[in-house]
């Protein structure tokens, strides 16, 4: 409630603070201003391949297909937002966006869109787990950007948290030459100690 009743102070006490730090925050209306500021920075940067992590703001906004259009290659590292990206499906669930899928339907669909790096058909989860790593690691490498969510943004230090179960979050936010962070106002609380 507090932090409600003063948002606009701590909104621009976190921009000051990312500022300060040499970031930048972008203010975005609606979901194609949103869109069009990352579309923007990507041609800047002359980026080819975006990674992401979870970020329900970019869900929301359409942002992989407003990339796709630019001709960037696009991809989820959190498993599950993959093997549904891989399919041409939108997650089932906020948390297990393949609830929806059998360990049979994930292999038939891994022996399709991985036959480039010569896996064999498996249907076994560690090791269709273990294709997902491979395809990581190269994808995380050579990102030029890496775009993810935040679960917290934090006004005194311009910094933000994002909690992840994989790794991926942190591996897109660092491993990329830029890393943009799309978020709701929501998300801002006063300190560390507040998140």
């Amino acid at each position: 409630d507090h932090v409600l009743a003063n948002l606009d102070f701590y909104l621009e006490r976190y921009e000051r603070e990312v500022i300060k730090r040499g970031g930048q925050v972008h203010w975005a209306r609606d979901s194609k201003e949103a869109c069009d500021i990352i579309r923007a920075i990507c041609k800047r940067v002359n980026a080819k391949t975006v990674t992401k992590g979870k970020s329900m703001v970019s869900e929301e906004i359409a942002l992989n297909a407003a990339l796709e259009q630019d001709g960037l290659e696009v991809v989820e590292t959190d498993a599950g937002e993959y093997i549904v990206q891989l399919a041409g499906e939108m997650p089932s669930h906020i948390v297990m966006p393949t609830v929806h899928k059998t360990i049979a339907e994930i292999s038939d669909l891994f022996a399709e869109k991985h036959k480039a790096y010569g896996f064999p058909k498996t249907l076994d989860p560690a090791e269709l787990i273990g294709q997902i790593r491979t395809v990581m690691r190269e994808k995380l490498f050579n990102a030029d950007v890496g775009i993810t969510g935040a679960n917290f943004l934090i006004a005194e230090t311009g910094s933000n948290i994002i909690v992840t179960n994989e790794g991926n979050g942190d591996l897109t936010s660092t491993m990329a030459r830029i890393h943009i962070v799309t978020t709701g106002i929501e998300k801002v609380v006063p300190s560390l100690n507040d998140a």
